[in-house]
């Protein structure tokens, strides 16, 4: 956690992207209302804005002005939030990606939460993911939860739910959000690249989630990705052997790998194996969720064993159709 409560993920003002904007009315009406709890989950699949939508709703709550549906940029609360030393939020991420949050940070949290607002409104905090608490930073959460302030909100995000502590999930209010509406994505998207085709494929090749496409585009992360199935691609066809192919993947994020595959596999299902049932398909994808798992459960599996395990079952799928 950085040495000012106020993350510098936070340090500008943010607004909810389009495909957000009938939750966001949600929002607004429960904040006209009373009637916002005092604990969120926005959980979904990573690469749709629930990042920014916490963000947008913690920087609302802290806005000044009157009569607003946005925070306004202009207030003393705006003008503290945009110079990244707001003292009533609180943005709790890992220190690197795939990183755990541990206890300390999470207990430096919840005295800032214990306390009264400095600036007499709203307290907020934003922890994200959700699901990168350890289990002594998940207990250590329990009690701001259990025991909650007067105008105190805590908006966990959450990329894989299922991985949050059962007790903490269970005192949130709970928003499920699902993939955008293709149409508005894509327009959102075009807007950005100028291209409408490229947007398209490229939203396709992210299963419909928006911000991966965008990061696709944006960096030469489209062309790992292209080089990964290009590699599953050879073995599902017979050119490449597992060793071979683990070989290539061993020093890759094996999460992002892991994703990518599951994704190419939903594809291949979906699309050019549609008509063309094959039950060690289904047995494929429960394997690579367990070792999902494994891998974002800090075991540090051996990367060139996992992989090489996976290629070989990998194979098999096709094999046993010959």
């Amino acid at each position: 956690m950085p040495s000012s409560p106020f993350s510098e993920t936070a340090a500008s003002l943010s607004l909810p992207y389009p495909w957000h904007q009938e939750l966001w009315e949600s929002f607004n009406q429960n904040i006209d209302q009373g009637r916002m709890a005092h604990a969120l989950m926005l959980a979904g699949p990573k690469g749709i804005g629930k990042e920014r939508l916490a963000l947008a709703l913690a920087q609302r709550l802290l806005c000044t002005a009157e009569m607003s549906k946005y925070a306004c940029g202009s207030c003393k609360s705006c003008q503290l939030l945009l110079a990244g030393n707001h003292p009533d939020l609180s943005v709790l991420e890992p220190e690197e990606e795939g990183k755990r949050i541990l206890i300390d940070p999470v207990r430096k949290l919840c005295t800032l939460l214990s306390k009264t607002a400095q600036q007499g409104g709203w307290k907020l905090a934003v922890i994200m993911p959700a699901e990168s608490m350890n289990i002594s930073a998940s207990n250590a959460l329990l009690k701001s939860l259990e025991e909650p302030q007067g105008k105190t909100l805590l908006i966990l995000v959450s990329h894989r739910p299922g991985m949050v502590s059962a007790t903490i999930r269970s005192r949130c209010q709970k928003y499920n959000l699902a993939l955008p509406d293709r149409e508005i994505a894509s327009q959102w998207l075009a807007e950005i690249t100028g291209n409408r085709q490229e947007s398209e494929t490229t939203l396709d090749l992210a299963t419909g989630r928006p911000l991966l496409a965008l990061e696709y585009l944006q960096s030469d992360s489209l062309e790992a990705r292209r080089q990964f199935e290009a590699i599953v691609d050879k073995l599902r066809l017979g050119d490449m052997s597992a060793l071979d192919a683990a070989q290539q993947c061993q020093k890759q994020s094996s999460d992002l790998m892991l994703g990518w595959f599951m994704d190419y596999l939903h594809r291949l299902a979906t699309g050019e194996l549609q008509n063309k049932p094959n039950p060690g398909l289904f047995e494929f994808s429960d394997k690579l969720r367990s070792a999902r798992g494994w891998v974002l459960s800090g075991s540090n599996p051996n990367p060139q064993l996992l992989w090489e395990e996976l290629f070989m079952d990998w194979l098999q799928v096709f094999r046993r159709r010959a």
